[in-house]
């Protein structure tokens, strides 16, 4: 065997996961030695640079919970460390714990509110195939209100964070300050922790709750602590997807070979000194390089941001400098010293702002982490409309801009009204106790105007306001479109209902109706994402005219005026306080756009029988022609892992398991999904990156148009 088909072999072998170069075949031969490599230098180097850098060995541990918990405090108990922690924590710290009894990344979340939609973006780059531990630390000095309000709000961080990570995450609830109590406090304030921990957070990932004195480094209570933290670690890591050797020699060559100092690489740097490396056991081609990156990334031990072009990707290293450094000063509370004022109270953002303010690091690799992760939107400066400032400035002075929700510190405005005779739709959440995310509100803040192509700002020498066209606040956005629809998209204070307004001033306007639909779906997709568990009712306002007293604000729950539209009722629909609504009464321009959501179709147009009879033969054949993606379609459809853990189990060793599940996932999906039953749903998910099945999506998209046009009366 040649040289390089050597090389290659070992390349090989090194770069698939759950490959053992020490096992040996019948005649006493490991795949090294057959690979060529009868002697044992490269095999010893191999297995040298696994041991020093056991990427594989590192579970992940993130403290999170309200500012004064104790996090910080925490962090350096593990350490065994008794060192005076600075009061208040800045963006993410991750530190690196290499023990005896179990390696760990540790990810200590600031707990100011201004970091809980960065938080999320940064740990969902970091949950995707390998689970974390979350450790959530709760004041027991708080009262029982503000204690259940902070546990079911990091609980639902956890839950939107991790839902698309194939195995489960583990929660330890820690109750802190414990020491500031008197017996019959703490007791009865554990008790009322333990009892809210069970309700907020899923049974099957919740491993334990329990209370811990701080200001001790060694006691019983805290070794037991450890103790319990190294074992579920060890347990994660022991179901956790192996990964391939390679990994373990990139992470060296990243550690060891680049430049002293370098926080950051791109991709296309780091292919150049992987060319010069004298060893060559790790080949310079992005195809080869991407998926181990991303292995290591998920892993916790370094972040790589991607790009559309591979070769723009970037390796962060060191993660303290984009985690802390960057995050902790764009989004930190006025109150901590990191605070920089960045941007306008509109949140715009110049780059030469952001470059002027982080002088350090490399600017594109700073705007490509803010974009992937969602955090900001980059401006289109053919739709920004200039005023010249009477400095001489212009736009071209200020470009490129980035608009960042979570930095919009305005109001709604007073002229905000929404007019009367609108189309309304909300989403109220059902439990008192549970309520949207801010990442799902900075999110959808961000898509709304990338999606529609609003006109962002209008640039003002080195301040920028909303245009009069599009006005956003710190909870919603208004928009006004050529033909005169006028929409509003608002969250409401408490973040338990988000409500669209959209009026016409003709709402049998087909772009009316358009717009309505496209702005639902960004709506519905974007809570699907980010809070994936979250029980809400949907509700559409009734005109009064369709009132049997004719007042304002009557709304009726969407289901029962789908149910009564589907089974023929033509008489009554129960809606609140009691009222009643004559469906008759009811003119398709004041229900079609959210009825035309739900079904895939208008209900006017197409019979409801001709829009949903076929959706069961339509899942049949999918199961068929995919089978073994039944998971991941099942993830996407927003089914819990504990629900598709369970339909694994249930169809272990079938004949036909695959199909099974698929059934299962189906039949839950229409039962209890968060995801509303319908063509456009299941087609959308076999688009989405973690399915990947765009072709088999526009044939059965296809196939859906053209039934649809064949039972449309004539």
């Amino acid at each position: 065997m040649q040289n390089n088909d050597r090389a290659n072999c070992v390349r090989i072998l090194l770069s698939h996961p759950g490959i053992d170069i020490n096992i040996k075949n019948n005649e006493g031969r490991t795949a090294m030695m057959d690979a060529g490599y009868t002697s044992l230098g490269v095999f010893k180097q191999v297995i040298k640079t696994c041991n020093d850098f056991p990427a594989d060995s590192y579970g992940k541990v993130v403290l999170c919970g309200n500012s004064g918990a104790g996090k910080s405090t925490l962090t350096q108990r593990i350490f065994g460390q008794q060192d005076v922690v600075e009061p208040l924590t800045a963006g993410i710290i991750p530190h690196q714990v290499d023990s005896p009894y179990s390696n760990m990344i540790i990810y200590d979340l600031a707990g100011h509110h201004q970091y809980f939609s960065s938080h999320s973006a940064c740990l969902e780059a970091i949950s995707l195939n390998y689970p974390a531990i979350f450790l959530l630390l709760q004041d027991l000095r708080k009262d029982p209100e503000a204690m259940t309000k902070e546990v079911y709000y990091w609980s639902a961080m956890i839950d939107g964070v991790c839902h698309k990570c194939p195995q489960q995450s583990s929660v330890i609830v820690v109750g802190t300050h414990a020491d500031l109590l008197t017996p019959e406090q703490l007791k009865e304030n554990m008790s009322h922790l333990q009892s809210v921990a069970k309700m907020a957070i899923n049974h099957e990932i919740l491993v334990h709750v329990l209370a811990l004195n701080l200001t001790k480094i060694y006691s019983g209570e805290m070794d037991q602590f450890k103790n319990l933290l190294y074992r579920i670690n060890k347990d994660v890591l022991s179901m956790s997807p192996p990964i391939p050797m390679m990994c373990h020699m990139l992470l060296a060559f990243l550690r060891e070979k680049l430049p002293p100092d370098t926080d950051a690489i791109s991709l296309s740097d780091l292919l150049v000194y992987l060319n010069g490396d004298h060893d060559k056991m790790i080949e310079a081609d992005s195809n080869t390089i991407v998926p181990l990156l991303k292995v290591l990334s998920d892993k916790g031990l370094i972040l790589f941001i991607p790009s559309k072009n591979p070769l723009n990707s970037w390796i962060v290293v060191h993660k303290a400098s984009i985690l802390k450094k960057v995050n902790g000063a764009l989004f930190a509370d006025p109150s901590l010293k990191e605070y920089i004022r960045v941007a306008s109270n509109t949140g715009i953002v110049t780059k030469a702002v952001i470059k002027k303010i982080f002088p350090k690091y490399n600017i594109e690799m700073i705007t490509q982490f803010m974009i992937h992760f969602e955090l900001c939107q980059a401006v289109d400066l053919s739709q920004v409309e200039t005023n010249m400032a009477s400095d001489g400035s212009s736009s071209s002075d200020l470009a490129p801009l980035f608009f960042f929700p979570a930095l919009v510190n305005v109001d709604r405005p007073s002229s905000t009204t929404v007019p009367k005779n609108s189309f309304s739709w909300s989403m109220i959440v059902k439990s008192t106790n549970q309520f949207f995310t801010t990442r799902c509100l900075h999110v959808l803040l961000r898509r709304l105007p990338s999606e529609f192509a609003l006109p962002a700002v209008q640039a003002t020498s080195l301040h920028s306001h909303i245009t009069p066209s599009c006005d956003v606040w710190s909870r919603g956005i208004k928009w006004l479109s050529e033909t005169g629809v006028t929409t509003i998209v608002e969250m409401s204070e408490t973040f338990q209902s988000l409500s669209l307004a959209i009026s016409s001033p003709d709402k049998t306007d087909p772009k009316y109706l358009e717009l309505a639909h496209s702005v639902l779906v960004v709506i519905k997709k974007t809570c699907q994402e980010f809070c994936p568990h979250l029980e809400v009712l949907e509700v559409i306002s009734c005109p009064p005219e369709a009132s049997s007293d004719h007042s304002d604000d009557t709304q009726v729950e969407l289901s029962s005026l789908m149910k009564a539209l589907l089974e023929g009722d033509k008489s009554t629909v129960d809606v609140k306080r009691k009222k009643y609504v004559v469906i008759e009464e009811w003119t398709k321009k004041d229900v079609e756009p959210c009825l035309s959501y739900l079904v895939g179709v208008s209900p006017f147009m197409v019979p409801f029988s001709s829009a949903t009879c076929d959706l069961k033969d339509l899942m049949n054949d999918i199961a068929s022609i995919i089978p073994a993606k039944w998971r991941s379609v099942g993830i996407q459809l927003g089914l819990s892992s504990g629900t598709l853990d369970s339909i694994q189990s249930n169809n272990a060793g079938k004949p036909q398991a695959c199909l099974d599940s698929f059934e299962q996932v189906f039949s839950t999906w229409e039962k209890q999904g968060p995801s509303p039953y319908n063509w456009n749903v299941i087609i959308d998910v076999l688009r989405t990156p973690a399915v990947g099945e765009v072709a088999l999506a526009d044939e059965l998209d296809a196939h859906h148009s053209k039934s649809t046009q064949s039972n449309t009366p004539q």
